[in-house]
Formats: C-alpha cells, structure tokens, sequence
C-alpha cells in the first residue's frame, strides 16, 4: 500500500511538532513552505529536530513547491482569519491538494465567512479534493460536546469553558491578546477594531449545526484578563500584575428551538497555580438529565495534543468526499496505531 505524501505549509511550532507526528506515522513529507528567512533553506528534518535530515528544503516560494511536488495533502498551520488564508487554501486546491488546517476561523467558518466557504467548497469540488479545519476543538469542543448531548431527553441550555495558556505562545498572539496593556488601552483598541473572533463561537455553531438547530441570536463581547501577580510569557518577558495578561471572549446564541448556548474562552498567560491545575475543557448541560464534562491538558501536551488532532484526521480527510467539510461531518476520529496508509480507503482515491 502506497505511503501518503504530504506538504507542511508553515514551518513554526506546529509545524514542526506535525512534521515528527507525519514521520513517525509514515507519511512521507515531499515540500516544506515558510517565509521566515532564519529558516528558508534549511532542511526540514533538522530544523524539526528529528536529528536527520529529509532531503526536504523548507523553500519561501509556495507555487514552486505546490506545482513541482506530487502530494495528497497540504498540512496548513500559518494564520487563524479566513480572509488571510483564502488565498493560501485556494492555492494548494487548484494544484489538486487535499487541505487540513490548524486555522482557527476555518473550523466552522459557515457563520463568520459563509462566501468565502462556499468559494472553497466549490473549488474544491470541482478539483475532487476536501478542505478541512481540526485540533482541540474538533474532539474537545465539538465532538465530544456532541455526543455527550446524546444522553440528554430534554435541553434548557449548554455552557461551555475553556482556557488557554499563552506563556508559550509567540508575538502574533501577543499583540491579538493586548499583552501588557493597560485596560484602558484594551477598552479603545477593542472598540476601535474587530476583536479576533473566538474559536468557541465556531465550536458552538458546529454543534448547533450538528444537532440539526437553528441560530436565532448571536451577541460576543470580550474582556481582559489581569493577575495578582507578575506572569512570563516566552516571547513577551515579565508581565507586570494588574496589566492585560489575556482576554476572556464570552458568547452567547440562542436558538429557534429555544436552546440557549454560553461559551466562555480565557486565552491568558497563566501564572504557577494555573499551570498546575492545566489547560480546561468544559460543559455543562442543563436538561434531563444534568450533565458535567471536564477536560483538563497540561503544559506541552497541549501542543501535542493539537497536533495529535491533525495527525488523526490526515486519513479522514483524505477519504473524505470532495468539497468544505467540517469536523462534525468527518468520520469519529479515533487514534491511529498504524502508518496512515494503512486508514486510506482504495488507496485515498476519491
């Protein structure tokens, strides 16, 4: 059986933690994309640190690598808005590859960005591939929140928690966040421009769509987050107590059927209390019968954890049928104990 091919799009964190899951599962990786120029060059095992090489040199030049390189699949990990990676995705499309993304917006992106969806589902249809978004939320926040509805006979309502650990996370995230304002300056930059669009509103869209509902009503606002204490984020340094350390997003839809949904998302830097207690996954189901799912991941195994989703889902992806398909219309995503080629239906013919 044929091994799966696969072009990393995006050589930062993830990408590089996806590059040693894709080996160790037996993909072969054919091209490398990135523009940061520390790295361009440079081959993409070393600069993983797989200690080896792959005779794969990460190039800045996307349609070179797409157009030359026979690949199933692009893994994509650069920006989290539809809009910026519209163009990205259309690209490896039209050069016949199936897509899956770590892009936030692209989870559930019905709601926020219903034109551009429908643009790339029909491009990808016409090309006979499939586009698709996964990492935490696909299990943790849509899935799993899902099924466990499944041991409801009634629903008032479903809230849902999460948090999130910046510490590690780089300078994009810490300019999207308001790492180290003042709340005052949170308050004006926020009015003054769109505040990024929080993953659990599409993690909520999707198990509204998934539970056949209807939105009515959908109203977000944010708020920051401070400490008692100085906390250190990796690329900031020292941020001082009482200063923006994060943003708490807070989401609320309601539906024709009546069925309200909450969701709470805290993206903050965390101080040593919350480091221990971990990164949190939550739900609460109000109905008959009441229902309590906690979900807590700690330090790296977050990371690990994302690009476990990924690695999971090359396969369903691939066998997938062609066109926009979210995570609550994959396959039950299930741990893979064997090479990938091993989970490709007729060889991932489509």
């Amino acid at each position: 059986m044929r091994r799966i091919k696969a072009i990393v799009y995006g050589v930062g964190t993830m990408g590089k933690i996806m590059t040693r899951y894709m080996v160790e599962k037996g993909v072969d990786i054919v091209g490398a994309i990135d523009v940061n120029r520390d790295i361009v060059g440079k081959d993409l095992g070393e600069v993983a640190g797989l200690g080896r090489p792959l005779n794969v040199k990460i190039s800045d030049n996307a349609d070179t690598v797409l157009s030359e390189q026979e690949a199933d699949i692009a893994i994509v990990a650069v920006f989290t808005q539809m809009d910026r990676m519209y163009p990205i995705f259309k690209q490896c499309i039209e050069n016949g590859l199936n897509v899956l993304t770590l892009s936030e917006e692209a989870l559930y992106p019905w709601e926020v960005s219903p034109q551009l969806a429908a643009k790339l589902d029909k491009l990808a249809k016409k090309h006979g591939v499939t586009i698709s978004a996964s990492g935490t939320q696909d299990s943790f926040r849509v899935n799993l929140m899902a099924v466990l509805t499944g041991a409801s006979h009634t629903i008032e309502s479903i809230s849902v928690r999460q948090t999130g650990d910046l510490s590690q996370s780089g300078q994009v995230a810490m300019v999207n966040y308001h790492i180290g304002e003042t709340k005052d300056e949170f308050y004006q930059k926020t009015r003054e421009k769109r505040v990024p669009l929080s993953t659990l509103t599409m993690c909520l869209e999707a198990i509204i769509a998934d539970l056949g509902l209807t939105i009515k009503k959908e109203e977000q606002s944010a708020e920051p987050a401070t400490d008692e204490m100085d906390v250190e984020a990796k690329s900031f340094g020292i941020v001082k107590k009482g200063l923006v350390n994060g943003m708490t997003k807070i989401i609320d839809i309601g539906t024709e059927e009546g069925i309200k949904f909450h969701g709470e998302q805290t993206m903050k830097v965390f101080n040593e209390d919350e480091k221990a207690e971990g990164e949190l996954n939550e739900c609460y189901v109000k109905g008959v019968p009441a229902l309590h799912l906690r979900i807590t991941i700690h330090d790296i195994e977050t990371k690990s954890s994302i690009a476990a989703h990924i690695i999971n889902r090359i396969s369903d992806v691939i066998n997938s049928e062609p066109g926009y398909i979210t995570v609550e219309k994959l396959a039950k995503l299930k741990f893979r104990a064997f090479p990938l080629q091993c989970y490709l239906k007729r060889g991932g013919e489509k």
